[in-house]
């Protein structure tokens, strides 16, 4: 693939279908966890669902990192400046993991306070801390998968990461019942599964980087730690990972929130969110493709291909979330019910999912501004809306709706709702503005 003169429909197809159905295994991935933790007991399945928020807070950084480097990389590609691109993607490696375990760790230690913060209590927090004290600390495994995979990105292959993401998907429906079940390891089991397959395909990817163009990223003078390159990574990747911490504390919000509803409804949530995460996957693809290709042709100054691709995906992506949002309206109980015959924790799902379908062309928005924004070397500006979108709008207004009108679980939902659109439409506009001015 060319990504500065292919034509970008077909450039959105090859990019983002793979990555649409990689991500697919990865939520099925998660969705096995949670049918198992089921299997174990109820509060296993809460107590994965509480863990979720505290583990994506980890995981953030190998997110920001990931991306970080896709942009990177690909900004040296279109300069065609390949010795800097094997430089900054060979630096990415190492950088990956010395900040995966310091962040792993430091989000383990305080997890115990979190809860609390968070106003979670009884025994299901006792299983997510299980759960966090064997993801977190080998955190580092997906650190280098995440930017192994942001550099494979940056050429426009997403097919190496969708065929991990269906190995390790398929090893994990063995490993799971393997380790909780046969070896009586129970919630230790869920997470030992998680590390072993994300090691698995750290190990695919690095051979996929050696065979590509950038092979000669991973030769030992790349790999070992330069401060001019690191301090590039760290400027692109803290936006990035901050986006994603922001995320997972405006999880953490929602959950506490949800937590003053019962045991339940923390279960509902986890539920619902697993089958919100699938609906997402187109969108979530064409995120990754809009990075990769305006990463590339922001670097080769190609602005008005830039506005184009912003534009298709826009459209593409629209199409595809109305679709999802009447598919998940109309069918949101048989899907909740699917997981569990508790009918209190299936109202819970399929409130919260009847909402989210009226919310889910705004996650287009979002996410193509963003990645175009990132793209430009503008990752700061995404990060500022969405301190707004997930933090501060949601917090002011679950607190008027819980506190002040005294409504149900529901004005948590249309808190959501509300917060969203209001930023994302914001945001669409800046990301819009700034395009054009690069075009004038």
């Amino acid at each position: 693939m060319n990504l500065i003169t292919d034509p970008i429909p077909h450039l959105l197809k090859k990019i983002a279908v793979p990555a649409s159905v990689g991500m697919f295994f990865s939520t099925m991935y998660y969705i096995v966890d949670n049918f198992y933790a089921g299997m174990l007991s109820s509060t296993a399945l809460a107590g994965i669902s509480l863990a979720a928020p505290i583990y994506f807070m980890g995981i953030a950084v190998s997110i920001g990192v990931g991306q970080g480097t896709n942009a990177l990389v690909g900004n040296a590609i279109g300069q065609g400046r390949q010795d800097l691109a094997e430089k900054i993607a060979g630096k990415a490696i190492s950088f990956a993991w010395l900040s995966a375990v310091l962040i792993g760790l430091a989000v383990l230690f305080f997890a115990a306070d979190l809860f609390s913060l968070m106003g979670a209590e009884g025994d299901y927090t006792q299983d997510s801390i299980k759960y966090l004290s064997i993801i977190l600390p080998t955190l580092a495994f997906s650190a280098h998968s995440m930017t192994a995979n942001g550099i494979l990105n940056s050429l426009g292959d997403t097919t190496s990461f969708r065929n991990s993401l269906i190995v390790a998907f398929f090893a994990n429906i063995a490993l799971d019942p393997l380790l909780m079940f046969t070896f009586g390891w129970g919630v230790y089991g869920l997470a030992a599964a998680t590390a072993l397959t994300q090691l698995g395909s750290g190990i695919y990817l690095t051979i996929k980087v050696r065979q590509s163009r950038l092979g000669n990223s991973l030769t030992l003078t790349n790999l070992l730690p330069g401060w001019s390159q690191y301090k590039a990574l760290f400027n692109q990747s803290l936006p990035a990972s901050t986006n994603m911490f922001f995320i997972a504390l405006g999880s953490i919000i929602i959950t506490s929130a949800v937590a003053h509803f019962g045991e339940n409804a923390v279960a509902g949530l986890g539920i619902a969110l697993r089958i919100e995460q699938l609906v997402l996957l187109p969108t979530v693809g064409i995120n990754i493709a809009v990075l990769s290709l305006i990463s590339v042709n922001f670097g080769a100054k190609q602005f008005e291909r830039m506005d184009k691709i912003a534009r298709d995906s826009i459209r593409i992506g629209t199409i595809f979330m109305i679709l999802g949002g009447v598919l998940i309206f109309t069918f949101a109980r048989p899907l909740i019910s699917i997981f569990t015959d508790n009918n209190r924790i299936i109202d819970i799902g399929v409130g919260y999912l009847r909402v989210e379908a009226l919310i889910l062309p705004a996650y287009v928005l979002s996410f193509v501004s963003g990645a175009v924004l990132q793209g430009m070397k503008r990752a700061a500006i995404p990060m500022y809306f969405n301190l707004i979108r997930q933090l501060l709008l949601p917090s002011i207004f679950i607190l008027i709706s819980l506190v002040v009108f005294e409504t149900s679980i529901f004005g948590i939902w249309w808190s959501i709702a509300i917060a969203s659109w209001l930023t994302v439409s914001l945001q669409f506009v800046h990301m819009r503005r700034l395009i054009k001015q690069k075009i004038s």
